[in-house]
């Protein structure tokens, strides 16, 4: 996520973390809840960071985890094993992935840059598919995805 501990002086540099991320948690949130306190004053806290670590993840890239360890024997959870704890761990190795696969060495405006052309794409598929059926797209639903970048 870009945090990294400064050992001198015994705390968190936020300085490559994204920026919207950096807004919102200066310093690293626990995402899985570690104290396995599930009450709510407690697990609040974490239990917010990781719904915003899973909307920073593209519909594209939701199903990374399976998609990546299906050839190595991942068959998925069973819904008896789920807990918190393990739910949460999924969706940080899920974007953890998506990271690698999609953010790793690029900078803020490398991405930027592919979402505009990323957009401009999908806008001409829209208008080729609208004058080839001389139908107008309507516009499908998309599950909101809140950028990280």
């Amino acid at each position: 996520m870009g945090y990294r501990f400064d050992e001198e002086k015994e705390e968190w540099n936020n300085e490559k973390v994204f920026p919207k991320w950096r807004e919102k948690f200066p310093s690293p949130p626990d995402l899985i809840g570690m104290q396995r306190i599930y009450s709510k004053e407690v697990d609040q806290p974490s239990l917010k960071a990781n719904q915003q670590l899973v909307r920073s993840v593209p519909v594209d890239n939701k199903q990374s985890l399976k998609t990546h360890l299906r050839p190595l024997g991942f068959t998925g959870y069973k819904y008896a094993e789920l807990t918190p704890n393990k739910t949460r761990r999924a969706q940080c190795a899920n974007w953890l992935l998506f990271y690698r696969e999609e953010l790793f060495g690029f900078t803020v405006e490398e991405l930027r840059e592919r979402r505009r052309l990323k957009l401009e794409a999908e806008e001409e598929e829209k208008k080729r598919l609208e004058k080839e059926t001389g139908k107008a797209a309507e516009d499908e639903w998309k599950p909101p995805v809140k950028e990280v970048f």
